[in-house]
């Protein structure tokens, strides 16, 4: 590799060899494409043009015959600078190591046995994933779904991103072609892997530089010269096994990066030689989808575009493996371990079999305007997807999230004989350890592991909703969480249950219930009390999207780690916390059989008369009584303890996960959460400023009318009060959205009038509830709150959220989160 250069150290001059011209495509993997000699035709395809004094143009250098030295490589393109010290270890050792690995695995599988093609089956689809991000359109492409990557973090960033691609590769067929028979050859590009997608010509949105139809599309198909007589050809199961499908443009099934599949490492097509005609159509493509460069054996191989027949929607036909062969690959496999367990696998790499129940038949025809919208929010058609493109709505072919908890409220109502007139008191002294486990287990069927949550997730729609980040917990819950879905068209809030998939069979309620029974009392009781909002769709609870994605949860926890390290949390919340804990420490201790009980008053007081004793169970049974979170069972802690899990969800990386995700705002009542939105203000964790400051100020000294009361809540809204409120919120969002187009002075003095008004409606509304409805004691439960609001400049984001949300496959997402919302109440 070229590339002598000095370069300045601290002011002294020194010389040092380093590797500037990065070659984005390899030396070695060029030679492969030689035909005589040691030179390629290297082909220009946007060349400088020279005007010629008679008015003539030329185009300079447009096509030469060079080396492979001095083919595809651009200058610093993987060169890392620290302030004076200049850095060539991206091209050194990362893809030193690449190349070194891929130059054995394409040789074998170019010419090599099955035993080297075996041996080096994953360094082979390694090095092709490598090569499709490491060229100037694929960082461009990766840069371009990213915010403000500098040099270093883009070379991260590529780092992080290895082996994206190679789950959806492994899942379809293989099959290596040959050109032998052809006197045309392949050619090579400066983007060597290409994707194709038939209903994806040049000049569609999918093909608008620098980005490519997606793998994951159904239609797509991946194509990878090894060398000028072989060809490699990556296609979708679905496509390979139905090429007349009718949604080529739509995900195929189970797609994902990072997961885990199992193949059969031998099963690779490579009989077939292709005529000169087909030859020409692979290189047609390679050619179209190239940035500017191609090269070839022999100049006539640059110009297959001189064969008039060809097709863009034709060319899958040629790309298409043997009909008669796909059956080699898909199926169902099964693989025995050690420990007696079987491994299940359907041909789309999906792990469980029974979750067809989920699935639902998509309307065929017209949806009428009025009738419920197949996506399952409860909505009038008209008034939820109709209008909404299809690639931002909810999936319609299996139950929705909101469905899924409908069927997960009256499988309550079933187990714990709600149906049949039991209450709640029953409920706290007959819930059993089979009740726990059935609880769980349909749970679990409701959300398996190969769900593709972010499907069902809605899509930045110009709804205002909020991701709700605070405590999961029934006693604050309703605090604020509750009241704000009277500010928002929708509240996304992290759902209570435990899912047993995410926990090892020793701390499983399936494996172990016993444990569990206390932990589930407190779920059901924030399920039950959110209820009504979250049939009415007001609430969308939503498991963790990390049960779903094994890499994307491990992604968030090393990103949490490497966030929290050294902090802490905030003082005023651990006050509040510690509350909390003392309240659940307190209600252990007289859920106590009788003789622990004695046992812990004689331990704290030896002294302690039996008169004395007696009054303090007597004392700790009402209590019990008195409290609705208590199990009214003397054997809790008998057998093992109880599990009493408390979070605080989702986390930061996860609300902004989902909010960049659903074009959401944040909204916590959590100073420590609130603490790190303001520290992920822009990618360096340095407070910005804001040209927003006086309408945050504003804000900030409105009493907003709040309550906690769930029953007037949802009369609020089933009323259509707080409709000026939500309205006001809508406009400042989209006011803050569009920044740049506004004058700041005057809208926020729009803004400010119109939060002002909708205040005072919406207080009118709640003192009217009391009024009218006796039963709703609104005055009790009413109370003010201030919202402290984070609106920087360049919104709130951060750099390793947008790798979890880039390598979750979601192909448009917001870059940060406009808003950040706090809410507390006025002291």
């Amino acid at each position: 590799m070229a590339g002598k250069k000095d370069f300045v150290i601290n002011g002294s001059q020194e010389s040092k060899e380093l590797t500037r011209n990065n070659h984005y495509v390899p030396q070695w993997y060029q030679k492969g494409f030689i035909e005589n000699g040691n030179k390629l035709h290297y082909l220009n395809l946007a060349p400088d043009e020279i005007v010629l004094e008679n008015g003539r143009v030329i185009k300079h250098n447009e096509r030469r015959l060079l080396a492979p030295g001095q083919c595809f490589f651009e200058y610093d393109l993987y060169t890392t600078f620290f302030g004076p010290f200049i850095s060539d270890l991206i091209e050194r050792n990362l893809f030193g190591e690449i190349d070194g690995t891929g130059a054995k695995a394409l040789k074998a599988f170019i010419d090599g046995n099955d035993l080297d093609r075996h041996d080096y089956f994953l360094d082979f689809f390694k090095y092709i994933d490598a090569q499709k991000t490491r060229t100037p359109k694929g960082l461009t492409w990766l840069k371009a779904r990213y915010q403000g990557l500098d040099q270093q973090n883009l070379m991260t960033e590529m780092q992080s991103i290895q082996q994206m691609h190679c789950t959806m590769w492994l899942e379809g067929t293989r099959e290596i072609v040959s050109a032998k028979e052809s006197a045309t050859k392949f050619i090579i590009s400066d983007h060597p892997v290409t994707i194709y997608n038939y209903a994806c010509p040049p000049g569609s949105k999918e093909c608008t530089y620098p980005e490519d139809p997606s793998i994951a599309l159904k239609g797509s198909q991946t194509i990878f010269a090894l060398d000028r007589n072989h060809c490699l050809i990556l296609t979708n199961y679905e496509l390979a096994s139905e090429p007349e499908i009718k949604d080529p443009k739509n995900r195929r099934t189970n797609a994902r990066n990072f997961g885990n599949t199992m193949v059969n490492t031998t099963v690779f097509l490579r009989d077939r030689c292709l005529t000169e005609t087909q030859v020409r159509e692979i290189n047609f493509v390679i050619k179209q989808r190239a940035r500017r460069y191609i090269a070839g054996g022999e100049k006539e191989w640059l110009y297959p575009e001189s064969d008039t027949t060809i097709r863009w929607e034709n060319i899958k036909n040629t790309l298409l493996p043997p009909s008669n062969k796909v059956y080699k690959f898909g199926g169902e496999m099964f693989a025995g371990t050690r420990s007696g367990k079987v491994h299940y696998q359907d041909a789309f790499g999906r792990t469980s079999k029974n979750s067809d129940f989920l699935l639902k038949q998509i309307p065929k025809g017209k949806v009428p305007a009025n009738a419920y919208c197949p996506c399952g929010q409860g909505k009038k058609y008209k008034n939820c997807c109709r209008d909404i493109d299809v690639s931002k709505r909810p999936a319609w072919d299996v139950y929705s999230i909101r469905e899924r908890n409908i069927i997960f409220f009256k499988e309550i109502d079933k187990i714990l004989g709600f149906d049949k007139g039991k209450e709640w008191d029953d409920i706290r002294r007959e819930l059993n350890n089979d009740q726990v486990r059935a609880l769980h287990s349909i749970f679990a069927s409701l959300w398996p592991e190969d769900t593709n949550i972010i499907s069902l997730l809605p899509k930045s729609d110009g709804k205002i909703r909020a991701v709700y980040s605070g405590r999961i917990d029934v006693r604050t819950i309703p605090q604020y969480a509750l009241s704000s879905t009277l500010y928002f068209d929708e509240l996304i809030v992290h759902h209570p249950f435990i899912n047993p998939r995410g926990f090892k069979a020793e701390f499983s309620p399936l494996e172990h219930p016993s444990k569990f029974r206390q932990h589930t009392l407190k779920a059901l009781a924030l399920l039950l009390t959110i209820q009504p909002l979250v049939v009415a769709g007001k609430i969308n609870l939503v498991p963790d999207p990390g049960l779903f994605n094994e890499h994307l949860r491990f992604q968030a926890i090393d990103s949490a780690k490497l966030r929290r390290s050294g902090s802490e949390v905030n003082k005023e919340e651990m006050e509040s916390f510690s509350d909390l804990w003392h309240e659940d420490h307190e209600r252990m201790i007289y859920c106590l059989p009788p003789e622990q009980k004695r046992a812990q008053i004689k331990k704290a007081n030896p002294e302690a008369s039996e008169e004395l004793i007696k009054g303090a169970i007597l004392l700790m049974e009402k209590k019990r009584n008195d409290d609705p979170l208590a199990l009214l069972q003397d054997d809790l802690y008998l057998n093992g303890g109880q599990v009493d899990l408390n979070s605080m969800a989702p986390n930061f990386e996860m609300a902004l996960f989902l909010a960049q995700i659903t074009g959401a705002i944040l909204l916590t009542d959590s100073p420590t959460r609130l603490e790190e939105f303001a520290n992920a203000q822009n990618p360096d964790g340095i407070l910005t400023g804001s040209v927003w400051k006086v309408l945050t100020q504003n804000i900030r000294k409105i009493e907003f009318p709040f309550n906690y009361e769930p029953a007037a809540v949802l009369e609020l809204w089933r009323e259509g009060k707080f409709g000026k409120m939500r309205k006001a919120w809508q406009t400042v969002y989209d006011f803050i959205f569009k920044s740049g187009e506004v004058e700041i002075v005057k809208a926020t003095a729009l803004l400010n009038k119109e939060l002002l008004q909708a205040t005072e409606a919406a207080r009118k509304e709640m003192d009217s509830l009391m009024n009218s409805n006796p039963e709703i004691n609104s005055a009790k439960y009413g109370f003010t709150a201030n919202f402290q609001l984070l609106v920087p400049n360049g919104g709130i984001g951060d750099k390793r959220v947008l790798r979890l949300l880039l390598t979750s496959g979601l192909e448009e997402y917001a870059k940060n989160v406009p808003i950040a919302v706090f809410m507390k109440i006025k002291a």
